[in-house]
């Protein structure tokens, strides 16, 4: 592959950047007054990165961002990831060392740490990853890019091209977590004019030649074929692309008001249980929107593939069914309701023996801990925290556990197997699972927890006692 090639038009020879502060073209002045429209942007104090490969983009970016730090109260650092791609890419590193350098700011350097893979996305996945942990490092606020206007156009028209929906139109945000984009609202013969004025060098990576990439194509060959349909394509594409950031704003903020209203119980291990009819009456559109949320919530951006498939499941899933989101997330039903979470490996509940009429023990059933006492009494009433149930001796040793796959109980109208019990009853799967019953030595149920008692034809019989359990939850 062929070596980056230093570009310097204009200025005279290399040297201190910031000579001629006259002479600059206005970009710094447009770029200060749009910081201060957008103070959330780069707020007073930060302490910002700016992500520099060397290109004008981002040398421009470099240099207005230092030339403003003092008025802006920004503490800047630069950062530059060497991809080890092609020959001389340790040249292009030097270079962003020295740009770094000559504006009086730290450079920061990295390199893969393993193989990487020759494909754009995944490159961008490797160099977006190592500016995180970076800024994580650093404990900067912001991490700068130097995406403009053209870049945005581009992106937009990729996007059309390969399959979008709204969010696609909208383009780059300004903004996502520490990543800012100051440069979005100029165009790319701005950035160029800048560094022109300034004599300042920078790379030109014959990368963004490739025209085996699609994106790269875009730039030499679309977006000129539309300019001479229409001179103003580039602002229009821009507008149409601040039309959809303002529809995806809006439903974003409608989406966070029917995920709070579609909320329902409390969250158990993670996950987030929803009003499935709440989510169905406000439309798959929105239904959409929210169920992204929450996953994004839980550390999971959902996929087009991955929301076709929750949604759909919203509307026609039936209760106990699940369907995999991915990124480790699943959806289920509950009869009314939806949750969404990361599935738990089930744990076999422990079981606490009673062999004695008088005793105590844990047991963990589910996910909570429960402490049992028993004693022997005579017939008694049963209250929410205590039970007293019928035994022989030839129930011993009777046994708290957790409810297994065919689990019987007699009640007045025969045998009912506890599974069609919990449906009738619309017990959900993750109830059923911290729901504690009492079992007999030959596995028959005794008692389930606010459900039912046994019938027992002896209760009247001379060898029948009552035991008394008095259950509590640590």
């Amino acid at each position: 592959m062929a070596a980056a090639r230093v570009c310097v038009r204009g200025g005279g020879p290399v040297g201190p950047f910031l000579r001629n502060a006259e002479s600059r073209p206005r970009l710094p002045a447009l770029l200060r007054a749009w910081l201060c429209a957008q103070p959330d942007l780069l707020p007073a104090g930060s302490t910002v990165i700016v992500a520099l490969s060397g290109g004008p983009d981002s040398a421009a970016l470099l240099h207005l961002l230092s030339g403003l730090a003092a008025s802006l109260d920004l503490r800047l650092e630069a950062a530059h990831f060497d991809h080890q791609m092609r020959a001389g890419s340790g040249a292009d590193a030097k270079l962003a060392a020295r740009l770094a350098a000559d504006v009086g700011v730290p450079c920061h350097q990295g390199v893969p740490a393993a193989p990487p893979r020759p494909k754009q996305a995944s490159l961008r996945d490797v160099r977006y990853a190592w500016l995180q942990e970076l800024a994580g490092e650093r404990r900067a606020d912001r991490l700068a890019v130097g995406h403009h206007a053209d870049d945005q156009a581009e992106t937009v028209l990729f996007r059309l091209m390969r399959g979008t929906d709204l969010r696609g139109l909208a383009g780059m945000p300004l903004r996502r977590g520490r990543i800012v984009r100051p440069l979005l609202p100029f165009r790319r013969r701005a950035v160029i004019a800048y560094l022109e004025e300034l004599g300042a060098p920078w790379l030109e990576d014959p990368s963004n030649m490739d025209r085996r990439w699609a994106r790269v194509r875009i730039r030499p060959e679309v977006i000129p074929g539309l300019e001479r349909l229409n001179p103003a394509a580039v602002p229009r594409l821009l507008a149409l692309s601040a039309a959809a950031a303002r529809a995806t704003g809006l439903a974003e903020r409608l989406a966070a008001r029917l995920l709070a209203e579609a909320t329902v119980g409390s969250a158990r291990q993670g996950h987030l249980e929803l009003s499935r009819e709440t989510l169905c009456l406000a439309g798959t559109e929105l239904a959409a929107v929210a169920l992204r949320q929450a996953a994004r919530a839980a550390g999971v951006e959902l996929t087009a593939g991955g929301t076709r498939a929750g949604v759909e499941f919203i509307s026609e899933g039936r209760s106990g069914g699940r369907v995999n989101l991915g990124g480790g997330l699943e959806l289920w039903r509950e009869y009314d309701r939806v949750v969404i979470g990361r599935p738990v490996e089930p744990v076999w509940p422990e079981a606490l023996l009673v062999h004695g009429r008088t005793g105590a023990g844990r047991v963990r059933i589910g996910e909570r801990a429960l402490v049992v006492r028993w004693r022997p009494v005579t017939r008694a009433a049963a209250l929410p925290e205590r039970i007293a149930v019928a035994v022989s001796p030839g129930h011993y040793p009777l046994m708290f556990r957790g409810w297994r796959a065919g689990d019987r109980i007699r009640l007045a109208g025969g045998t009912r197997k506890l599974k069609k019990l919990f449906a009738d009853r619309r017990i959900p799967l993750s109830e059923r699972a911290r729901l504690p019953v009492l079992a007999d030595r030959l596995g028959n149920i005794l008692w389930i927890e606010g459900l039912a008692i046994a019938e027992n034809d002896e209760e009247s019989g001379a060898n029948v006692s009552f035991l008394e359990f008095e259950l509590s939850y640590e």
